[in-house]
């Protein structure tokens, strides 16, 4: 009987540690928007295992956008390392499309394999010959606390937030701190009562 209230025990402690023993990051996909007026961001920072999703926008008649990253540095976009999106239109159901499967608006690349941990200094070419820059910073994913942007915040934002604001999220992380505190103590003495339950049972 007191083998068996030992090893409920010992199980108790470690299904309530569970939680905090590893935290992974899961892939998450950023989205580069581009603009008749620029790329927005035009710097963003992401974690290893993230995408990047370029979206175009700019519906200016008779112009589409090309992203490209030249790996190698020889000007042709075709390296194994290199990026080339290939044409970006603002609308593939136009009536000025013509009606090509490789008619694209979005362009997507994965920073878990050949392109990791990094500085991405890439193009986006226009067709009308101008060009717009932009980078990607890609870094370890060192599970952190506090390593991932609060609820609301964007990449390449310079705007300063009012002291307001920070005393609200500080307010606001307390608050959620204490329900999650509350939730666990609440799942422990419920396990607990679960385990004394079993063991006056037999």
């Amino acid at each position: 009987m007191m083998r068996r209230i030992r090893w409920l025990s010992s199980l108790l402690v470690i299904i309530m540690l569970i939680p905090g023993l590893a935290q992974s990051h899961s892939a998450d996909t950023f989205t580069v928007v581009i603009k008749q007026s620029g790329l927005t961001p035009n710097s963003s920072q992401i974690l290893y295992n993230d995408s990047v999703i370029w979206h175009n926008t700019d519906s200016r008649e008779n112009i589409t956008h090309r992203i490209v990253y030249d790996a190698d540095g020889d000007g042709l976009y075709n390296g194994t390392d290199d990026w080339d999106s290939g044409i970006l239109s603002s609308d593939c159901n136009s009536t000025n499309q013509s009606e090509s499967e490789d008619c694209k608006i979005t362009f997507t690349v994965w920073f878990n394999g050949t392109w990791g941990v990094g500085e991405y200094n890439y193009t986006d070419i226009l067709s009308d010959g101008s060009t717009m820059n932009g980078t990607i910073f890609v870094t370890e994913d060192t599970h952190q606390e506090n390593a991932t942007p609060s609820v609301g915040s964007s990449f390449g934002n310079d705007e300063k937030i009012d002291q307001d604001t920070n005393e609200k999220e500080s307010s606001n992380n307390d608050l959620i701190k204490q329900i999650l505190l509350i939730v666990g103590v609440c799942s422990g003495l419920g396990s607990l009562g679960l385990i004394l339950y079993v063991v006056r049972k037999d």
